[in-house]
């Protein structure tokens, strides 16, 4: 068996290991609380409103979701309590992720304390990866998804590696956290569903190689009921999605990003942010041994079938985002860590390893935040306001600005626009006034410039000045001077006589 041959290494790297932990913690919760607001967050505040009835509001609302509306659940439950404020609802939503996948790695160690080096290794990496800087920043599901999909990974090293199956008494703690965190993976986003799904098959045969009967069981149980709810919950919101979809391909989210890019840069991001750690590899290529290429191959085979499905799926439709497929990134990062436990007794290299894991946080965290996302913009026309009190402020989505502007897609989203031009325009003291879509518009010019706030603008998107006004649906300026304002997620026109 597999695990009669895994060289016994230390049992914990120290305190370098745990600074590092809790300053990428600290990190993270940072990016939860300066992160600028984006449409992302806003979508999560119009899926949970307060004012609606809890079955309404998953009728009109939670329907039309393009994720399981699990999170939505989750998110109307803590504005119910109060919590609508985006920084806070996201630091008190993801918390309890993180407590709970840091208790998960504790269960693996003390369960397998041979072992507990990889499982520490791999919390820091998995925590260090600029994928889950990022949605830790943001108010949606995708930080629990990451941490559930973690669980499922350190699961599927522990069968690869136990030397008995399944007893209550020395896994009983274990499975009351991991077959949840196996359903979790699987059903609270779609695209996850397909990574989560695929690295349960693998664990599954894994397990059934191994004899380990009772593991099996108890993750083709779960691992069904995850796949008949995801099947449940599209057959659900399906109607809405027929309904509202009639463009495939929504161009504000995606920016001109191709799938080969997203993959790229979750794979190479992942493994360029801690060189420590993939030196491991090399510097204890003495100690590899058929646990460990037994865990890596199963990693390898799990990450080349999710990729080819992502590229057969992609093929049909423009769906791949970086956000349901980051879990590429958690793959990456334990193959990272296998090679990193080679050279875990080595105390000058896991203190290098814990520091660039830290640092990397902290840069990641900071590139996120200082752009502000649609706050940017908000400040901005704040400003300009004020310079001249009494500037009129106008605001319409990134949709007017493309082909796709008349679709039930683009009319989907208005909302959701609206609810955050208004909430941020509060914010900073202005009420800006929306553009809708069938109500053109007639501004005059005056002696204060028109100021149009236009969010989800790509920065590769090329303006046509001259179609602009049209466009955005205002008349009365055609002879107005014009001047473009590029923000980090959008776009000001400048208006003036």
């Amino acid at each position: 068996m597999m695990g009669d041959e895994t060289e016994a290494r230390p049992g914990s790297l120290g305190i370098a290991a745990a600074v590092a932990l809790a300053i990428v913690s600290t990190a993270l919760a940072a990016a939860a609380l300066l992160e600028g607001p984006s449409l992302d967050d806003y979508w999560t505040l119009w899926l949970s409103n307060p004012a609606i009835p809890i079955e309404r509001l998953a009728n009109t609302h939670w329907i039309q979701d393009i994720r399981p509306p699990l999170f939505d659940a989750w998110a109307s439950l803590l504005s119910r309590i109060g919590l609508t404020s985006i920084p806070i609802a996201r630091l008190v939503s993801n918390l309890p992720a993180l407590i709970l996948l840091v208790y998960a790695t504790r269960r693996f160690s003390k369960r397998l304390p041979e072992h507990g080096p990889f499982h520490a290794i791999f919390l820091l990496l998995m925590l260090s990866t600029p994928a889950t800087a990022q949605a830790f920043g943001v108010y949606r599901g995708d930080f629990w998804q990451l941490c559930a999909f973690s669980v499922q990974v350190m699961l599927a090293r522990h069968v690869m590696l136990v030397q008995q199956d399944y007893r209550g008494r020395d896994d009983g703690r274990l499975a009351l956290i991991a077959m949840p965190a196996t359903f979790l993976a699987i059903t609270l986003d779609y695209g996850g569903a397909l990574f989560g799904g695929v690295i349960a098959m693998v664990t599954m045969l894994a397990a059934i190689a191994r004899g380990l009967r009772r593991w099996t069981r108890s993750l083709l149980i779960v691992t069904v009921a995850a796949v008949a709810t995801v099947v449940y919950m599209i057959s659900w919101q399906n109607s809405a999605w027929v309904s509202s979809f009639d463009l495939f391909q929504n161009w504000i989210e995606m920016g001109s990003g191709s799938t080969f890019t997203i993959v790229f840069a979750l794979l190479f991001g992942t493994i360029l942010h801690n060189p420590i750690a993939v030196a491991g590899a090399w510097l204890g290529r003495q100690r590899w041994n058929k646990g460990d290429i037994g865990f890596a191959a199963l990693l390898a085979i799990a990450l080349a079938a999710s990729l080819l499905a992502v590229t057969q799926i992609d093929a049909q439709r423009r769906l791949v985002t970086s956000s349901n497929t980051a879990d590429i990134a958690v793959m990456v990062a334990a193959l990272i860590a296998i090679a990193g436990n080679l050279i875990a007794d080595r105390k000058m290299w896991m203190t290098a390893l814990s520091v660039v894991a830290a640092v990397a946080t902290i840069v990641a965290v900071t590139g996120n935040s200082l752009g502000g996302a649609w706050q940017t913009g908000a400040k901005q026309l704040s400003r300009m306001a004020q310079d001249c009190p009494g500037a009129p402020i106008y605001a319409a989505s990134g949709w007017r600005l493309d082909d796709g502007s008349g679709s039930r897609a683009a009319r989907r989203e208005e909302p959701v626009f609206t609810l955050g031009y208004r909430r941020l325009g509060a914010a900073h003291g202005f009420d800006p006034i929306i553009l809708h879509p069938d109500k053109p518009l007639a501004v005059a010019p005056g002696r204060c410039p028109v100021l149009i706030w236009i969010e989800q603008v790509p920065a590769t998107k090329r303006i046509r000045k001259e179609k602009l006004l049209g466009q955005i649906g205002i008349t009365g300026l055609d002879k107005a001077k014009l001047e473009l304002i590029r923000t980090k997620s959008g776009l000001i026109v400048r208006a003036e006589r």
